[in-house]
């Protein structure tokens, strides 16, 4: 998994750098340390769910492009299929304990992401992302919603929708994987 980590933030650094942002100038835009930012970029450390989003928010960039195996998605008349094998993934080690798999692509209205996340994983700190709304059906589990101030417990077959600029932050409080679907529009991961 560390291997994972250290893709990611070997991207992100090759996206700051193609865009002449400095370390510094990343930190104050993600209220993040800069030596907090450089060892995450080198793979000393890792970062939640919600770091990675402040960054990727902070250089204009999708936490989609992160996705390991990216797959080009091409929509053919509006029609984008999208085979299991050709899933784009992006995996998060521990403390989140996530696996991610795109579902869909950046042109469409909406974007559909299947999750799957070990017990204690979950978002780290509560963040916020430039989706209108956002859908979260869980499949099989039970998972700890924090939407501002409020917590929801949701359980296998329960879904929720808000605005995704809210700040939330999610956790598996169940004792096996919890497994989800989130559905954003429009699509910023």
């Amino acid at each position: 998994m560390e291997d994972q980590t250290n893709s990611i933030g070997e991207k992100l650094r090759v996206i700051r750098m193609e865009q002449g942002v400095t370390i510094n100038k990343l930190a104050k835009q993600t209220n993040l340390t800069p030596s907090f930012i450089s060892q995450f970029e080198r793979g000393i450390t890792k970062a939640s769910v919600a770091s990675i989003q402040k960054i990727t928010q902070a250089l204009n960039t999708s936490l989609g492009s992160l996705f390991e195996n990216g797959y080009e998605f091409k929509p053919n008349n509006d029609i984008t299929l999208i085979r299991k094998e050709n899933r784009r993934q992006l995996t998060f080690p521990k403390p989140e304990n996530t696996k991610d798999y795109l579902l869909t692509g950046l042109e469409g209205k909406l974007q559909v992401i299947y999750s799957k996340i070990e017990p204690g994983g979950g978002s780290g700190t509560q963040y916020t992302h430039k989706s209108e709304e956002e859908c979260i059906v869980i499949l099989t589990g039970e998972m700890k919603l924090s939407i501002e101030e409020k917590e929801y417990i949701l359980y296998e077959g329960d879904s929720i929708t808000f605005c995704s600029r809210q700040l939330h932050g999610w956790k598996n409080i169940g004792e096996g994987p919890l497994e989800a679907m989130w559905i954003m529009t429009p699509p910023t991961f």
